[in-house]
């Protein structure tokens, strides 16, 4: 693995990277869900890999880099583990406010 100069390995701060606009647009799911009436109903993986491939489509969001569905589960662990969120009964595939 190459190594930038601030230490971390390339594959991580990649990931790092991709969770943090990840972050953005999973907040970005839930507001607009909450102006919906979806209020506190939980986000799946499906969902926000589909938003993301929505907004890269309809060329709002012109330099998102390739999201998979493993970058967003990983970010929702990331997320649960920081206290923000509460998992649902069936795992991590899911995130609820």
């Amino acid at each position: 693995m190459e190594k930038f100069s601030s230490g971390f390995y390339t594959k991580t701060e990649e990931f790092l990277s991709k969770a943090s606009i990840l972050s953005y647009y999973i907040a970005t799911y839930n507001a607009v869900n909450d102006q919906l009436g979806f209020e506190n109903e939980p986000v799946t993986v499906d969902e926000i890999f589909d938003f993301i491939n929505d907004l890269k489509h309809e060329g709002n969001a012109i330099d998102m880099p390739n999201i998979t569905k493993t970058d967003i589960s990983l970010t929702f662990s990331l997320l649960l583990k920081a206290g923000v969120g509460k998992p649902t009964t069936s795992g991590l595939a899911m995130l609820s406010n």
